[in-house]
């Protein structure tokens, strides 16, 4: 797919048919598209209508993203290279005051592992992570603050059983337009 914005829009185009197809499809808002897009960012338009198609005539329940790449990877002609998993976590904004940081914290683990289930994503046994923030001012964050934060997703994705083992983490933040989390993920063999 070429652009993000085109990609975008065929994503959104194949969460209508879905929907068109199954009345229990959840109604996505802009953070449940920029997931999706997200997840599918290296998935072909083809392989994701077949994989739709595929998933809604041999079951019930609603697809995930990892439905359609499973499926998607199922029909390359080599094994995939263990590419990750990537989560993004919009308009994910943490408390300067730092009585307010053990609760932010508790709810960013929450969400992490809410998104990892709700976005169907397979247990990955030990991984690496890579955290970037991305905040809208430019502002010098404390690395130990951004630490905490990849430790929080790390543990969310730890409850919803998506990782066993952090082998490696990173963190880091980058300006941007808007404050997003972006958590990827590498299987360590």
């Amino acid at each position: 797919m070429t652009g993000l914005s085109t990609h975008r829009a065929h994503v959104a185009a194949l969460l209508a048919a879905a929907a068109a197809v199954d009345p229990a499809f959840p109604v996505l808002d802009d953070a449940g598209l920029a997931t999706w897009t997200a997840q599918l960012a290296d998935v072909p338009l083809t392989s994701a209508v077949e994989a739709l198609q595929a998933h809604y005539r041999h079951h019930t329940r609603s697809i995930v993203p990892a439905d359609i790449v499973a499926h998607w990877q199922a029909t390359l002609p080599h094994p995939p290279d263990r590419r990750g998993t990537v989560l993004v976590l919009p308009n994910a904004r943490l408390p300067t005051d730092p009585r307010d940081r053990v609760r932010a914290l508790a709810d960013l683990r929450g969400a992490t592992a809410a998104l990892a289930r709700v976005t169907g994503v397979p247990p990955q046994g030990p991984c690496a992570l890579r955290l970037r923030w991305t905040v809208p001012d430019g502002h010098r964050r404390d690395p130990d603050h951004v630490t905490a934060t990849a430790m929080a997703c790390a543990d969310g994705l730890a409850d919803a059983g998506v990782i066993d083992d952090l082998v490696d983490h990173e963190a880091h933040w980058e300006r941007g337009d808007a404050p997003t989390l972006v958590i990827e993920l590498r299987p360590v063999p």
